[in-house]
């Protein structure tokens, strides 16, 4: 949707687009001893931006004409124009088939990140570890098949490697960490929300994962990945 005119809004963006510069990474990967640049980094740098070119970006939780949670985002420019978009909320129910506030707040979160830098055309840097991390085994895809399913999960076993216990291995906790904060751009407080919201009990670290619980967050995640 975007207002009758949008030639001022086009013209600021423009001269917006002509000053970004790279985003920082601030915040710290304790698994890959590295940085990556999170959703606040990225509003860090754009926001004096794009208001200095009379420009800014709201965002609200809506429902679409099907019934469907959405995440509409608004880049609004002084004259009054204006260009918005809407995202779904995936919304993934928990063990009991119930849609959480935690379940909620993450759908949120991945949707607000990747549209604010959507409507403003901007890329962040990959960090390679990472990057190389959240890919090191198939895709998911969204499917309600069973036997689709299944192959998710012994894809996930495989590229995680056979556990000498039943708890996570090392590679499965990095596997979470990258896709988290790299590719979905949550942060601590979000992921942990969403372990406890996944796995029906506290997780205080990733290292206290059952390897089955491992194997339901990291196909989560990447559904989450994949839309």
């Amino acid at each position: 949707m975007k207002s009758s005119e949008i030639n001022e809004l086009v013209t600021a963006l423009v001269a917006a687009q002509s000053e970004f510069s790279a985003i920082p990474k601030t915040s710290d990967n304790p698994f890959f001893k590295s940085k990556y640049a999170a959703l606040p980094d990225v509003v860090a740098v754009a926001n004096p931006i794009i208001t200095k070119n009379g420009l800014s970006v709201s965002q609200f939780i809506g429902i679409d004409h099907e019934g469907r949670d959405i995440l509409t985002t608004y880049l609004m420019h002084t004259s009054g124009q204006f260009i918005s978009q809407d995202m779904l909320l995936h919304l993934v129910p928990d063990k009991n088939n119930v849609i959480t506030p935690q379940g909620q707040g993450s759908a949120v979160t991945y949707a607000r990140r990747y549209s604010y830098m959507s409507v403003l055309g901007l890329v962040a840097d990959e960090d390679d570890d990472g990057n190389t991390a959240s890919q090191s085994h198939p895709k998911a895809t969204q499917s309600s098949a069973p036997a689709q399913n299944n192959n998710l999960g012994n894809s996930v076993a495989k590229a995680a490697g056979k556990p000498s216990t039943n708890m996570a291995t090392e590679k499965m906790c990095k596997m979470i960490w990258a896709i988290a904060h790299t590719s979905l751009g949550w942060d601590d407080a979000t992921m942990y929300d969403t372990l406890d919201h996944l796995t029906g009990h506290k997780v205080d670290k990733l290292e206290s994962l059952t390897f089955e619980e491992a194997k339901t967050v990291i196909t989560h995640l990447q559904s989450l990945q994949n839309n």
